[in-house]
């Protein structure tokens, strides 16, 4: 099917949106931790249940160990680093802002692929990270009446950027994980089940496991978190990994990260919450700068 992975990946994106929408409102009612442990605990039971009805297996343990490896640190730095600190940044700062920051995360896969695999990074691409970046941290710097305490936001930010430096590793650890001899299904499952593990770890240890599980009596916040496990981390991620094996690392990142473009109209119906001029062009223009880091990599592999 043509442009399989171009069409995946926008889809991913509305998915993850609609998800971050989601998950705002659990994540106020229950706590962005306890959230975010409990969506992907569900998500790496569906993949797995989905697998079984699939292959007849609930893991993909036929998978070489490079596989397993590279998929694993991809999880573990994309959905359990990145993806916990973008719950708190959304609880924060609210979705849109923060998936606003997340779209960093192109340049910051270029810039990465640039250090480590070596790949060129020429004046397009320069000139498309610097716009991103500056019209995010233009929209960022906006003031509003009812803003929240400076340091409150500060964190928000923070946790907003290292999310978006999570997803641009994450990417590239996918991408080098990913080979023939795996199914999509199977590569999202071996990120899913290390970051599960790890987060699940952590709760444990850190005695947050009892209260994320006593959080589901909660029955608004329970069917708000199964939908939005359902939307973003399994069939959003599962369709981010079909975007990342069929098509370039780049393109596949520039797409994922329409998200903050697609949320604003989202957010509009849903809670009413109409963007300034300012958020719009901010979002316009950095959404601008990731298109030409997009057309900077589909020239070079032409």
């Amino acid at each position: 099917m043509p442009f399989i992975g171009e069409i995946a990946a926008l889809t991913a994106a509305f998915l993850w949106g609609c998800g971050a929408l989601l998950f705002e409102s659990a994540g106020r009612r229950i706590g962005a931790f306890p959230t975010n442990l409990l969506r992907i605990l569900l998500a790496s039971i569906l993949l797995s249940a989905t697998l079984f009805l699939q292959a007849g297996i609930f893991f993909p343990i036929h998978a070489s160990a490079a596989s397993h490896f590279w998929l694993g640190l991809s999880g573990i730095v994309g959905l359990a680093m990145g993806d916990g600190a973008l719950f708190y940044a959304i609880v924060i700062l609210g979705p849109r802002l923060s998936m606003l920051l997340l779209s960093m995360a192109p340049a910051i896969t270029t810039l990465t692929a640039w250090i480590f695999l070596g790949e060129r990074l020429d004046r397009s691409a320069i000139v498309g990270i610097s716009i991103t970046f500056g019209a995010i941290m233009w929209v960022v710097a906006e003031k509003h009446g009812d803003e929240r305490p400076h340091d409150a936001r500060a964190v928000g930010i923070l946790l907003g950027s290292l999310a978006a430096l999570g997803q641009g590793l994450g990417v590239i650890l996918a991408k080098i994980g990913l080979t023939q001899d795996i199914d999509s299904l199977s590569a999202t499952l071996l990120r899913m089940a290390p970051a599960t593990l790890l987060l699940w770890g952590i709760a444990a240890l850190t005695r947050h496991a009892k209260p994320a599980i006593a959080a589901m009596r909660d029955r608004t916040s329970a069917l708000i978190i199964l939908g939005g496990a359902i939307l973003g981390p399994f069939i959003g991620v599962w369709l981010s990994i079909v975007a990342v094996k069929h098509t370039q690392a780049g393109i596949a990142a520039t797409l994922l990260s329409t998200v903050p473009l697609l949320i604003i109209p989202m957010e509009l119906i849903v809670h009413q919450r109409r963007p300034s001029a300012r958020a719009v062009i901010g979002t316009l223009i950095a959404l601008f700068g990731i298109a030409m880091i997009f057309m900077r990599t589909t020239v070079q592999n032409r």
